[in-house]
């Protein structure tokens, strides 16, 4: 029996793929949970409209970040944290905390997995940063600035 999963369904198959099945598993087991439907040809239909969207709706989410990607090409952000007299940090600069200063002085949002930092930053001065999507790589300078 050919079944639209609904729910992921371990070492089965994934939400929103479609996939034959045992008639005896599709009746017993994922249909009465919830987790797949039979594949009618409605269903099938209305399962490859929602495809299409989400594709679509996927692509023009990708487009928009790698455009936020590329405005912040050679950008300066600057960042306030507690130091001590020596220039270290109390508490160290996260890709997190960068993301953030990122979106409250650009007014850009970019995910977290685009900053590149192999390590939280951890002294005072300036910071070449490296943010990566898809095929957009750009650098910036982050400025950590002591405050007291």
């Amino acid at each position: 029996m050919k079944v639209i999963f609904l729910k992921d369904v371990a070492k089965v198959a994934q939400h929103g793929t479609m996939k034959d099945v045992a008639d005896g598993y599709a009746l017993n087991f994922l249909i009465p949970r919830g987790l797949a439907v039979q594949a009618t040809p409605d269903k099938v239909a209305a399962h490859l409209a929602a495809q299409k969207r989400e594709g679509e709706a996927k692509e023009q989410q990708n487009k928009a970040i790698t455009e936020a990607v590329h405005s912040l090409n050679g950008a300066r952000i600057e960042m306030s944290a507690r130091a001590t007299e020596k220039g270290g940090l109390f508490k160290s600069i996260t890709a997190a905390d960068i993301v953030k200063a990122i979106q409250e002085q650009r007014k850009v949002h970019i995910p977290l997995e685009t900053i590149d930092l192999p390590k939280p930053i951890k002294e005072v001065g300036e910071h070449a940063l490296k943010i990566a999507y898809d095929k957009a790589k750009v650098e910036m300078v982050l400025a950590i600035i002591a405050s007291v």
